[in-house]
């Protein structure tokens, strides 16, 4: 078995290194685990990425930007491990979820070993990312980086993976979570100008017709139901977040 925790894809996520310094506390085998900060170069200026996101730059090029010769660089690596633990931190007010770049049964047995709140299968980003590239794939987006909780919620995470896989052997207490699951299937456009409506909220439905943005004068409204996902005023420059479908997933135990 092999496991990389991965941390800081984006360079500006400091949560990832505050989980993997609880994680090392176990002392887990080095062949068993390892430790990897995705973008050192970014982390270290304490910016989200050097010329492009790296998370929409998987597989990369070997004569491409920085982010794209490093998604070269360390897709073999990426590609080698059994499970792939991206821990990210988010400006959005999306807590407790986690997200896959696909859905099957493999991915889906390690869902109901978590038990998040939310699961985000990520089909618009589902070449590109990260985690895009594993044999499985899971990334952890439990919240704000100053926030202990979310810090706390994923090191559990993580915990019940080790425990189930018998790396370690702890009591961690039960969860009564029934996980809701969306797929996301588009980006939702930020026109210049624009603003989201206070009362619109990640993974409430927004309704065809309904009003989600405004730039004082006009207004945006969906053209069709949606669950928004990943929010956020900050969160991305050019769009608002995703668009996401509900689905029904069997939520028995694997």
């Amino acid at each position: 078995m092999k496991i990389i925790l991965n941390i800081a894809t984006h360079g500006d996520e400091r949560l990832g290194f505050k989980v993997a310094k609880e994680i090392k506390k176990f002392n887990i085998n080095k062949n068993i685990l390892r430790v990897q900060i995705a973008n050192k170069k970014a982390f270290k200026l304490h910016k989200r990425f050097i010329d492009q996101d790296l998370n929409r730059s998987f597989p990369g090029g070997k004569n491409g930007n920085y982010e794209e010769r490093l998604a070269y660089k360390l897709s073999p690596f990426i590609r080698s491990a059994d499970i792939i633990i991206d821990v990210h931190s988010t400006t959005s007010e999306l807590k407790d979820t986690i997200i896959v770049t696909r859905l099957d049964e493999r991915v889906l047995k390690y869902l109901k070993i978590i038990k998040p709140k939310y699961v985000l299968i990520m089909t618009v980003t589902e070449n590109s990312a990260l985690i895009s590239q594993a044999k499985i794939g899971i990334a952890f987006e439990y919240g704000k980086d100053r926030s202990s909780l979310a810090t706390q919620k994923t090191v559990t995470g993580i915990k019940r993976i080790f425990k189930h896989l018998g790396i370690i052997d702890l009591n961690i207490p039960k969860s009564n979570i029934v996980t809701k699951y969306f797929d996301v299937t588009s980006a939702v456009h930020k026109p210049k100008g624009y603003r989201l409506l206070k009362k619109i909220k990640n993974l409430k439905i927004i309704k065809k017709g309904n009003i989600y943005a405004t730039n004082g004068n006009d207004y945006l409204t969906a053209k069709e139901d949606f669950y928004p996902a990943l929010f956020g005023e900050k969160t991305y420059k050019y769009i608002f977040g995703f668009s996401a479908k509900k689905l029904k997933i069997n939520n028995k135990k694997p």
